[in-house]
């Protein structure tokens, strides 16, 4: 896997001295792919989208009361380096004129403006300008929980439907939704919300990568166990890893960035501490060398 794949989480994780995957991965953790009976039947019980303060792209500062605003708001989670993200953009611009008319709104939310990242942002307004995007857009900088929930999404876009309590309605849609099927599915579940009753229609998602993001969130989890087997002395290495030095790496293996990082630090951590760390990442590149398989095949 790409170092592009997983910089937001390892620059996450340097920032708080504790992978973000190009358009693949999986959705949220709590978002297995289910059955329309399941599907339904877990609407019983809503499950509040993480409060959370950002700001939109005009510099206005946003919080979870903008969903309030509107009787649905969909949020669309996309980054800058994501293909499909960026390509299902003027779709979702024509789409968010039809939601407006039913009292709904869709929002996109940049993962990779996070905390303000200026560069990410101006590069993010540039996109949105060529594909001649108005609706709304905004990054978030705080709200531990919100910020761990964007953590966990590994499979872009991602889009999530949200009640105006901001309940969250059904399953997070993975992949594009600008096929018309599913653009009427969601029409119909706003109007459902509307209606104030209960939420019956099933938004299909891509079923097929559903389950090799099953596959990749395993290996995913898997390596973050490693690095949480020894978690003081990855602390210590993601602590010495700079941002800028992350960006330019961006091509780079994500294993190989590590192992870089690793002998340029070596002066720091003991023989004893070099070799255990040594030892965790000959798993991770094990790890790694999956993940690329899986990713040939989407």
């Amino acid at each position: 896997m790409k170092l592009s794949k997983k910089l937001v989480s390892v620059l996450f994780i340097a920032m708080t001295t504790a992978s973000l995957a190009a358009c693949g991965g999986s959705a949220p953790s709590s978002a297995a792919p289910v059955s329309p009976e399941q599907a339904t039947a877990s609407q019983q019980v809503a499950e509040a989208f993480p409060s959370f303060q950002g700001k939109d792209f005009d510099g206005n500062e946003v919080d979870e009361s903008l969903f309030r605003e509107n009787e649905a708001t969909l949020l669309n989670f996309w980054f800058n380096g994501c293909s499909a993200c960026v390509n299902e953009m003027p779709a979702l611009e024509s789409f968010n004129a039809k939601l407006r008319e039913k009292g709904a709104e869709l929002i996109g939310v940049n993962v990779e403006a996070t905390n303000d990242n200026e560069a990410a942002l101006t590069a993010a307004k540039e996109i949105l300008s060529k594909q001649g995007v108005s609706y709304r857009n905004i990054y978030l900088n705080g709200g531990q929980d919100a910020l761990n929930y964007l953590e966990k999404i590994f499979s872009f876009p991602t889009t999530i439907l949200i009640d105006k309590n901001g309940n969250i309605i059904g399953q997070p849609i993975v992949g594009s939704i600008e096929n018309e099927k599913r653009m009427e599915q969601i029409l119909k579940a706003v109007d459902e919300l509307k209606n104030g009753g209960e939420v019956n229609t099933v938004i299909s998602g891509d079923t097929a990568k559903e389950s090799a993001d099953d596959k990749m969130t395993a290996l995913l989890a898997k390596e973050n166990d490693i690095f949480s087997s020894h978690k003081t002395l990855w602390d210590r290495l993601f602590a010495k890893i700079q941002k800028d030095k992350a960006v330019q790496s961006m091509d780079t293996p994500y294993d190989e960035f590590l192992k870089t990082q690793l002998e340029e630090a070596k002066d720091d951590f003991t023989e004893e501490e070099l070799k255990t760390l040594r030892e965790d990442l000959k798993k991770v590149s094990e790890i790694e060398q999956q993940l690329q398989a899986l990713n040939k095949k989407d």
